[in-house]
């Protein structure tokens, strides 16, 4: 976790969902192949926008957090509503995104997509496929100027990812990422074939 970054136990700590923070949740489907899918997200005036994400989103009322990951990761890749992981989702830890005062859940399944993904062109400006591989090599991982609090934030040298023909994945995702990786390297004692 970077420096100065809070984690989301303290913030569930010291407030209250929805009045202090907002919860959603992603999930980081696994192919068959190794690959997993990351959007590049619209460039939005938002806190977020252009920056790299998992597929997810903000937890409406009624939904658990894994029925909300689902609903986004669906929306956001353009899945049908039918589309489902290959087996049941397994919860990671949970993340706090204090610029947009998020709580995040990540959920970790195998899925298996389509070649051709139709996005929702209002979140999401482009999908990405990565191998899984690439988050075991010490070579991507490195620090970066980026731009905090989208266009009206501050640029500073944060922590992450470099991966084969994406932008610099930093922040919430870089942190799930790095947990994916560790999950990765465990399960496999000392790589993915």
């Amino acid at each position: 976790m970077p420096y100065g970054r809070t984690s989301a136990s303290e913030a569930r700590k010291c407030g209250e969902a929805g009045v202090d923070f907002r919860e959603a949740a992603v999930l980081i489907g696994i192919e068959a192949d190794g690959r997993l899918a990351l959007i590049e997200r619209a460039p939005y005036g938002g806190v977020h926008g252009g920056q790299m994400a998992l597929p997810g989103g903000a937890r409406e009322a009624g939904e658990t957090m894994l029925e909300c990951a689902l609903r986004e990761w669906r929306e956001e890749l353009g899945l049908g509503v039918h589309h489902q992981p290959l087996q049941p989702p397994v919860a990671m830890t949970e993340v706090h995104v204090a610029p947009s005062r998020f709580i995040v859940r990540p959920f970790l399944a195998p899925v298996q997509l389509p070649n051709s993904l139709l996005p929702d062109p209002i979140e999401v400006a482009r999908v990405h496929r990565v191998h899984i591989q690439e988050l075991l090599d010490a070579d991507r991982r490195a620090e970066d100027q980026v731009q905090v609090g989208g266009g009206i934030g501050l640029r500073l040298k944060a922590p992450g990812w470099r991966l084969s023909k994406v932008p610099f994945v930093w922040g919430a995702t870089a942190m799930m990422l790095g947990e994916l990786a560790s999950i990765v390297e465990q399960w496999s004692g000392d790589g993915v074939d």
